[in-house]
């Protein structure tokens, strides 16, 4: 475990307690979001074994994505809100964000860590001439196992935004949804 690590968990809970706070605004909570997921991808790219050892990927779901799409989709279904139609495409566009997040997250991940993946579609092959690397002297090298776990964390997680976009005001279909 490196001190920066445990330094980006302590963060992690002030914005985790910033986006619950009530007398935030939409746009102290959305930048509070925006920090958290930004920290959450440092600590998994940087040192993966403690982030999975403090369960980083499950809070980065739950409170970055998936508490926030749960809101969205209770305002969404609510025939008598006015701004119904607003939440909708509000919702439309955070799944578009949330899916982009964990293509990118797992682009990088497979990038970092030299994992390659069937279904992944290399960088060079999208036209991007050199990959993102973080300062590899900085990455603390996981086990593969580690790393095919995570790979696959991601790929739920865009499996279980699928059935939001594709319905936004229903969800996944029961027992299709990953558990925390």
């Amino acid at each position: 475990m490196s001190l920066q690590s445990a330094q980006y968990l302590r963060q992690a809970e002030v914005l985790k307690a910033d986006m619950t706070d009530s007398k935030l605004g939409p746009a102290e909570v959305w930048t509070s979001r925006q920090a958290l997921q930004d920290l959450y991808q440092k600590m998994l790219v940087t040192d993966l074994e403690y982030a999975l050892d403090k369960k980083v990927e499950q809070d980065l779901w739950n409170h970055a994505f998936k508490n926030q799409i749960t809101t969205l989709q209770g305002q969404a279904k609510n025939r008598a809100n006015p701004n119904r139609s607003e939440v909708q495409a509000n919702l439309s566009l955070f799944l578009e964000a949330a899916s982009g997040f964990y293509t990118q997250l797992l682009q990088e991940l497979c990038t970092v860590f030299n994992v390659d993946l069937p279904c992944r579609v290399k960088s060079s092959q999208l036209g991007i001439i050199s990959n993102k690397q973080t300062h590899t002297s900085a990455i603390v090298k996981p086990q593969s196992s580690s790393c095919s776990y995570i790979c696959q964390h991601c790929l739920v997680h865009l499996g279980d935004i699928v059935p939001y976009k594709i319905s936004p005001s229903c969800g996944p279909a029961p027992g299709h949804q990953h558990s925390p």
